[in-house]
């Protein structure tokens, strides 16, 4: 129940005495009380015989009081705390202990390092397992994820990255326009910027900066929402209500990126390529027909598909990472901006490393 307050003289000292809870609903009226009591500039003592519990914000009113009486310079004291009371009291004015940093040696450094990056390889690969069996195996089950949650989802990462996209692959076909006419004018093979433009786009800048550009809109917006949820507890949330979470929140993701990705890589393309076609027609004075004919003729059906296949491998790189960077995450808020971080920077780099790959053996083979 709430505190009741008794007010009464004793031994020329003013003697307050409290029953019942001291809660947050009491702790105004306390400070009103004692305040009054110490403007007589006598002595408070304040009976906490009869309180039975005291929360944080009972125990803050106390402080205040003893605050308002050092300002006064009026005695104040409380007296015959007991049980949760008096742990709570104990709790609030017990200063807080530094403690020691230990310096670590280097081979604990090195075993906790390696400790974690096989913890953080073993969570991949179950995360890997998972989706596999949730996203290729379950819909033959008639297990499919929430009704609407792909369309939002490749909303989100497709169509909202069109503005970001477009403009970056057109200035990106602008400028290696220009550089290439630099060169090529001097032999008078200007014709060519087509065909270097044409298949660099294509084959390799077109996906490679649409994937960097979606891992850090789209694979970061993963790793934050997801990394907010498990904060939230919401993950645990799903587990009890028989939901599971790889079903509900990643699957959508990964349907939606896999349709997404290699669509703005065909749009991206096509932006890039126009962006070299302004600058052969208007700044070198080719023929548009000329132009369009020589990019056909210099792409081929594997630098397409090439170019396809990179930005099929790269989407799955950028949401498996987002994903499991956010469902991994530890430290609250701070955590959020570390996974977040740790996503993007761990999504661009794979991402070129499987680009080198792709190049390498299409070099080789």
């Amino acid at each position: 129940m709430p505190v009741e307050i008794k007010h009464q003289e004793e031994n020329g000292s003013q003697l307050v005495s409290l029953s019942g809870t001291l809660d947050g609903a009491s702790a105004t009226t306390l400070i009103k009380a004692v305040r009054a009591l110490l403007r007589h500039k006598q002595p408070v003592m304040v009976e906490l015989k009869n309180v039975t519990d005291a929360t944080h914000v009972g125990v803050a009113a106390l402080a205040e009081c003893l605050a308002i009486a050092n300002k006064l310079n009026v005695p104040f004291r409380a007296r015959n705390a007991s049980g949760s009371v008096r742990q709570a009291l104990d709790n609030a004015v017990e200063p807080a202990k530094p403690t020691r940093a230990e310096r670590k040696g280097l081979l604990e450094n090195i075993g906790e390092s390696t400790l974690g990056v096989w913890r953080g390889t073993f969570g991949f690969l179950q995360l890997l397992a998972d989706t596999a069996y949730w996203g290729l195996l379950a819909p033959f089950r008639r297990q499919f994820p929430p009704p609407g949650s792909v369309t939002s989802q490749a909303v989100h990462i497709g169509m909202n990255a069109l503005p970001i996209v477009s403009l970056i692959s057109f200035l990106l076909g602008l400028i290696m326009a220009f550089q290439a006419a630099h060169q090529l004018r001097q032999f008078g093979a200007t014709i060519f910027v087509a065909n270097l433009v044409g298949i660099s786009i294509v084959r390799e800048l077109g996906p490679l900066m649409t994937a960097i550009i979606v891992a850090g809109r789209s694979g970061s917006a993963i790793a934050a929402e997801l990394g907010t949820m498990v904060v939230g507890e919401e993950i645990d949330a799903l587990r009890v209500m028989g939901i599971e979470p790889i079903r509900y929140l990643v699957i959508p993701r990964v349907y939606a990126i896999t349709f997404t990705q290699p669509a703005l890589t065909v749009y991206a393309n096509a932006v890039g390529i126009f962006g070299g076609f302004l600058i052969g027609v208007l700044y070198l004075g080719l023929s548009p027909a000329a132009y369009i004919s020589q990019t056909i003729s210099a792409l081929s059906l594997a630098d397409v598909s090439m170019g396809m296949a990179k930005s099929l491998v790269f989407s799955w790189v950028i949401v498996l990472i987002g994903c499991h960077s956010g469902l991994r995450i530890t430290g609250g808020a701070v955590g959020v901006g570390r996974a977040t971080t740790t996503s993007v920077v761990s999504s661009i780099f794979t991402i070129i490393v499987v680009d080198s790959i792709f190049t390498t053996l299409s070099t080789l083979l």
